[in-house]
């Protein structure tokens, strides 16, 4: 790897001294001079290397090229590559880089004019910006000139655009989380005020603590991974190359099914909202849901594909009796049998107080369990919902 010019070093130096409590976290991160590399046009990061493109820095001052080093190294802090999942990945980019430069620009940084930022996503983490964008449908986010606002490009820690340049070895996802736990801990510390009480959260969420209900389910949801092969779209990962490879499919899964629990322990807001973050999910991975609603006895049965319109938000539930959960698994057995039915995963929106099924099903579950629910859950992955809307896995 070849040096970096001066006039980077000077602003990073400058970084370090002006904001001291980032130090440690500047110092941690390794640097790589990406200037023979034919994708890397500013800067990157892959959570853990920050890769320069000295000839992007040529026309911007001591000043701004601070800014995007912290914003880097902020991605790489808070964990944002490995925090991204199954997430849109251009909407995901677009959620970290509004969360990073709003928290710098609050701590008295000067960002240069180009960029992501909008006050009104002021106070909010990268989860809750990329679920607004979702709801407001900003596929993209467009210039004048057709491009995408931003100076950064935000890569896995397997692409094969990274790993090409740098020279050394890559920390685990553990061995990342640890990193971040320690430099976390040293910026809460040293920070005293500088930064907003939104770190707070972000902080938590770098270091793996408890997370919001909504994030865990997109993760589960876009972990089930349809398993045939497309050429369209082709293979993101190597298109820079020149090289068209089948996707493995599309993240996310084809059909789910969805099972509500009708009983008079639930309330029609809490099902709504779960629905509706479900039928986000459905709409991004053009999944197929098929909800149950049963209380001791299944009450209806709907079906929506990927293209149908819901409203879940005026949607009724039928039954407020007692809960039986053996009529949904019997239902889905008896509909796998005769080939009716062909799903990825069941997942059960309930306070589980009910009867369980005496053997567990051979396809994954997914309980959403309200805040004091059960705490013993025979089978499946369990999120419980809290107060302040986080989860507890």
């Amino acid at each position: 790897m070849s040096e970096l010019p001066r006039g980077i070093i000077k602003a990073r130096i400058k970084l370090m001294l002006n904001e001291p409590y980032l130090a440690s976290a500047i110092a941690r991160f390794p640097v790589v001079n990406a200037i023979d590399s034919d994708w890397c046009e500013t800067m990157a990061t892959d959570g853990y290397y920050i890769y320069v493109n000295p000839e992007f820095c040529v026309n911007l001052t001591t000043d701004e090229i601070a800014f995007i080093f912290a914003h880097e190294v902020m991605h790489c802090v808070l964990g944002h590559i490995d925090r991204r999942g199954g997430k849109d990945s251009e909407l995901w980019n677009q959620a970290i880089d509004y969360a990073t430069n709003l928290m710098l620009v609050e701590i008295g940084m000067t960002m240069p004019k180009v960029g992501l930022i909008n006050k009104k996503y002021r106070g909010m983490t990268a989860e809750d910006i990329y679920s607004k964008l979702i709801e407001e449908n900003k596929v993209k986010l467009q210039n004048e000139k057709d491009e995408v606002v931003g100076w950064d490009l935000h890569i896995s820690p397997n692409d094969l655009r990274g790993q090409s340049v740098r020279s050394q070895g890559f920390p685990t996802v553990e061995e990342r989380r640890r990193i971040r736990v320690s430099i976390t801990k040293s910026l809460a510390d040293k920070m005293r005020g500088n930064f907003p009480g939104l770190f707070e959260s972000e902080i938590q969420q770098a270091q793996g603590g408890h997370l919001p209900w909504r994030t865990l389910l997109s993760r589960f949801f876009t972990g089930l991974r349809r398993d045939d092969y497309r050429l369209i779209p082709p293979n993101k990962k190597h298109i820079w190359r020149g090289i068209y490879l089948p996707s493995i499919g599309t993240p996310g899964p084809s059909h789910l099914v969805v099972a509500v629990d009708t009983s008079a322990s639930m309330s029609d807001q809490l099902l709504g909202d779960v629905l509706g973050e479900l039928d986000k999910l459905r709409s991004v991975t053009e999944c197929t849901i098929t909800l149950i609603q049963c209380d001791t006895v299944i009450q209806k049965v709907d079906e929506f594909d990927a293209f149908n319109e819901t409203k879940f938000d005026r949607y009724s539930f039928f039954g407020r009796g007692g809960t039986a959960f053996e009529p949904v698994f019997d239902w889905i057995g008896c509909k796998a049998q005769s080939s009716l039915l062909q799903f990825d995963a069941l997942i059960f929106v309930t306070d589980g107080f009910g009867s369980f099924p005496a053997k567990p099903p051979s396809y994954p579950v997914m309980w959403i369990m309200t805040e004091n629910s059960r705490p013993d859950i025979p089978f499946g992955e369990v999120i419980r919902m809290g107060k302040d809307q986080r989860a507890y896995c």
